[in-house]
């Protein structure tokens, strides 16, 4: 028997296999492009709807009882399970958490609302601790400010290179912004979007001073319009 009789299946099938792994990464990447187009998608459409959402308390409340002084809230809520853990938490003996139940859709929150008269002209940060499991979107924070009409006057939240993902263990999330001397009220919140399941624990809400930066993405606006004749070349 030849050589190239027992080698040309082995060489056939070498060849076969890297024709395939040629052909199939571009669709691989293609693929990869796509999850990761929706999850921003996602992230931007959440931030929309939080800056924009009244934030009003849902009567949806899971199996648990939710701790004192919190509300649920989100898009949709139903689709999802809030309550206190006993048996998971970074200090005391509870924490709070969010649960998605299968096939869960859009965002929940477990939030809180308060008066903004402590702060008024003040920089603040939120923070807290958060754990993860099996978080197929992302889990995060998110803090908003309103005046007494309930318009959106600041709002951040951590879905950006802040946010958490898969399994994670305890860490800590901040958000600062300026409250406004028009300020009302403030709402903050833990989020969870998509599957999975997210901890809370250790919030704070705490005046800090000029030296620490907001964390919501300021972009610099030009006081005037410019180039409305189209005439002023390309940047």
């Amino acid at each position: 028997m030849s050589i190239l009789t027992i080698t040309g299946p082995i060489v056939g099938a070498a060849i076969v296999a890297i024709i395939t792994y040629l052909t199939s990464r571009p669709r691989m990447r293609a693929e990869v492009l796509k999850l990761e187009a929706e999850s921003e998608y996602t992230r931007a459409e959440t931030t929309k709807i939080l800056s924009e959402f009244q934030a009003r308390p849902s009567d949806v409340a899971g199996d648990n009882a939710l701790p004192r002084g919190w509300y649920v809230t989100g898009a949709r809520p139903e689709d999802y399970e809030f309550g206190i853990d006993t048996q998971i938490f970074h200090s005391g003996r509870t924490s709070a958490f969010i649960q998605a139940r299968p096939g869960a859709q859009e965002f929940a929150s477990v939030a809180q609302v308060f008066k903004a008269d402590a702060y008024r002209g003040k920089r603040i940060r939120l923070s807290a601790m958060l754990k993860t499991r099996d978080v197929a979107n992302w889990a995060g924070l998110w803090l908003r400010i309103d005046d007494a009409l309930h318009n959106v006057m600041e709002f951040d939240n951590t879905s950006d290179n802040r946010s958490i993902s898969g399994t994670q263990v305890w860490s800590q999330r901040d958000i600062v912004l300026d409250v406004p001397g028009e300020g009302a009220t403030i709402r903050i919140g833990f989020i969870l979007t998509g599957l999975g399941r997210v901890w809370c624990d250790d919030v704070s809400v705490e005046e800090v001073g000029p030296e620490i930066p907001v964390t919501r993405n300021t972009e610099d606006v030009r006081a005037h319009p410019e180039n409305l004749d189209f005439e002023g070349g390309t940047n």
